[in-house]
Parts: C-alpha cells; sequence; structure tokens
C-alpha cells in the first residue's frame, strides 16, 4: 500500500485567507469572531457574532464564478492556492487522473436565499430575473466539487461529501484511501460551506450558540458561534511527490469512520461512536495511545458536545488522557461546519510542520463533571515534539471521522 502525505494547503477563512495569516492568527489566538454582518441580529434577539470570511478580496479569479455558489467560490480559491503552495499548476495540464473531494454542511444553500431574494414582490411577480435562472443552473451540491474541477482542470474523480460538520476529515480519508490504493497520484480534499441564513436560524433555533465567547470544555460554556470558508489539502503519493521535488508538511497514517445512530442533533451522552471511531484510526495507522503528541478536539462549546466528546477520548484513552494536551481551533475560528475539520486539520500538519502545540483561548476552568481532567493548553504554545496528532469531528446524525495526521520521516 502507498504512502501518502500533504504537500500542498489552502484556506479561506475567519482569520485570514492565506496560509500565513491563518497560522499566525492561530498561534496568536487572535480571534475570528465577530459582529454578525450578513444577517439582521435584531432578528436573533441577542445572538450577533459569527465567524465570517476575512480577506478573500485580495484572491483574485481567472473566470467570473459569481453565478456559483459561494462555496464554490472559497473551495476554488484555496484548491488554487493549495496548488500553488504544492508547486502545482492552478490549472493542470490536462489529460490527468487528479481529483478533487469536498466536504459540507450546506453545499450550494445561498443560492436557494439568493434565487428567493430575486423575486420581484413589490410588483406582485413570480418571476425569476435571468440572473437568478442562471445561478439556479449551478444550485446541485454536485456542482461545487465538479466546478472546482473545471476551473483547476482536474480529470479525475470528484465527489461531495455531505456529512455536515465532519464532512471535511471525511474528504481527507476518502483521497487518502483513493490514493493508498493506487486510484490516482494527486487528490484535492476539504471542506467549504457558506455563509446560509438557514445554518444560522437552526442553530439559533436549537438554542446552540453562545452570546459571547466560544469556551470549549469549560464549565461555564454556554454555545458555539457559525461561521464559513474553505480549507483544502493537496495529498499526494509519496513517490509521486518525491520524483517532482515536493515540500512535505506530513501524511496521513489512517482514520476511522463511525456513525453513534442515536439521534438527528445531539451526540450520545456516553460516546461510544467517537469512540470507536479513535479506535478503528489508531488500529488502521498501527499506532497507540502512548503515539499521540496531542488531540485536535472537535470542542464546539456546546454543554452536550464537549461532554461527549470527554466521555469518547476517556473511553480510548484512560488515565494517559491527562497526560496528552488538547488543541481547540473553534475558540478561534467559529464552527465553519463542513470546512470545520479542513481548518483543523490544516492547524494539526502546520504544528507538525513547526513542532508546536497551539493554546486554546477563552477556556478558563475545565467542567468539574468530566470523568478525567483534560489540558487544554490554555497558556502559552508548547515547543515539544510532535509525531502523530488526531484529529476529531463530529456531526449531525451520529456521522463521525478522526484522523491521523503524522510527521514526515
Amino acid at each position: 500500500m502507498k504512502r501518502v502525505v500533504i504537500t500542498g494547503l489552502g484556506v479561506v477563512s475567519p482569520i485570514g485567507s492565506n496560509i500565513q495569516e491563518f497560522w499566525k492568527n492561530v498561534k496568536e489566538k487572535n480571534t475570528g469572531i465577530r459582529h454578525l454582518t450578513k444577517l439582521d441580529s435584531t432578528r436573533f434577539k441577542g445572538n450577533s457574532l459569527s465567524a465570517e470570511v476575512i480577506g478573500e478580496d485580495v484572491l483574485t479569479c481567472k473566470k467570473d464564478i459569481s453565478s456559483y455558489s459561494t462555496s464554490v467560490e472559497y473551495a476554488y480559491k484555496a484548491s488554487k492556492m493549495a496548488l500553488i503552495d504544492a508547486g502545482l499548476s492552478e490549472k493542470i495540464d490536462y489529460p490527468n487522473r487528479y481529483g478533487i473531494i469536498l466536504g459540507t454542511t450546506n453545499g450550494t444553500e445561498d443560492i436557494v436565499e439568493r434565487t428567493i431574494d430575486t423575486f420581484d414582490i413589490q410588483n406582485e411577480k413570480e418571476e425569476l430575473s435571468t440572473d437568478a435562472k442562471k445561478m439556479l443552473s449551478y444550485f446541485r451540491p454536485i456542482e461545487m466539487s465538479s466546478m472546482v474541477a473545471k476551473l483547476c482542470n482536474l480529470g479525475g474523480t470528484n465527489m461531495v461529501i455531505p456529512t455536515a460538520c465532519t464532512a471535511g476529515n471525511y474528504a481527507f480519508g476518502t483521497a487518502f484511501s483513493m490514493i493508498k490504493e493506487g486510484r490516482s497520484k494527486v487528490m484535492l480534499a476539504g471542506g467549504s460551506d457558506p455563509f446560509t441564513r438557514s445554518c444560522y436560524t437552526i442553530f439559533y433555533r436549537l438554542g446552540a450558540m453562545t452570546k459571547e465567547n466560544i469556551k470549549p470544555f469549560a464549565e461555564d460554556r454556554t454555545g458555539m458561534v457559525v461561521g464559513e470558508g474553505a480549507g483544502i489539502m493537496v495529498l499526494e503519493e509519496l513517490k509521486h511527490a518525491l520524483e517532482r521535488g515536493a515540500k512535505i508538511y506530513g501524511e496521513i497514517s489512517g482514520y476511522g469512520l463511525s456513525c453513534d445512530a442515536y439521534h438527528p442533533t445531539a451526540p450520545d451522552p456516553d460516546g461510544n461512536g467517537a469512540a470507536l471511531a479513535m479506535k478503528k484510526a489508531l488500529e488502521y495507522s498501527g499506532l497507540t495511545i502512548d503515539d499521540i503528541s496531542y488531540i485536535s478536539a472537535h470542542g464546539t462549546g456546546t454543554k452536550a458536545n464537549d461532554s461527549h466528546e470527554v466521555n469518547a477520548m476517556y473511553k480510548v484513552f484512560g488515565e494517559k488522557l491527562t497526560d496528552i494536551p488538547i488543541h481547540c481551533l473553534k475558540s478561534v475560528i467559529g464552527h465553519c461546519m463542513g470546512a470545520a475539520s479542513a481548518f483543523e486539520g490544516i492547524s494539526a500538519v502546520l504544528s507538525l510542520q513547526e513542532q508546536i502545540i497551539p493554546s486554546t483561548k477563552n477556556t478558563e476552568k475545565t467542567d468539574e463533571s468530566f470523568p478525567i481532567s483534560i489540558d487544554l493548553n490554555t497558556k502559552d504554545i508548547k515547543q515539544t515534539k510532535i509525531t502523530n496528532i488526531m484529529s476529531n469531528s463530529f456531526a449531525f446524525g451520529g456521522n463521525i471521522c478522526s484522523l491521523i495526521f503524522s510527521q514526515y520521516n
């Protein structure tokens, strides 16, 4: 079986739309959570926070893609960035078998909302404008990957995985499998989601959003903040990467999937499904709990999700969990839906590159009801030997994925 390495990274995010700015803000704990601007906050009774993309205006596209979903725009910009970072062309020579797999929560839902907004209500005409009709032609979620494939000239597999907030990890894992089995030499993979009023309203109605800071695993945590963006990695078969002299950030050792099949929105409180995914990731990688340097947690800051995650980690790591640092990226970037685990994976890969563990923002005291004390590394960046990072992501419907990023040597 082939080894799969990471050779390129691209981000369009609430804390920066280039890798340097993104990583600087992760390390300095500069937040991307700000006042909501894309919706009328007065309609949400005090919920006025969001994690909206910044800096994407500096990324120019050769082709006008304004008729596509914002998720396509974000994914294309991040893909283009990742390809250039990998030392490849932003438009690959054809023919090729290079492919793309994108994870998402909302898909192209923003097109529906933009189309609705074009109805001629004032004149009571139930007609769509020409622009709206053009937008609707790109409504299907598969257009996310097929449009990016078209713009980057990718001739291989293109696929959309709609497993909500864990979809970025699903994309990484699926692309990893394809390369490992010899079905492609290069795959772009990650997650992309637009900011939509439907998504914001759902989490508002669920009572899951905080009116203050996200405080992962904190005793006084009050919820999450809805975000958006895209994170893309270039995954590559090791021999192919070495032959062309590519720089290598790290590699993927393995991943585990599960479904706790507990509830449409609530996680299994005991964490059984999440524990299974972590165990499967370790087994696939041939690693043990002693090999994990730190855990990139899902860490939404909601009561149910954080409790479930600690219970799951405890089932897998036992008392050793006390000694394993945990990082929660959502404390600064919000919950960016399908892009969430993609951003967390990119942060983990950069940690491997610099051999540091970023610290978690806002949490002062962890919940005493947890079965074990955990180390969120809330004070300073830790400079230490990092060999393997477990990245966990969970989603509605009980969709769970654990991925292991490893140092390349």
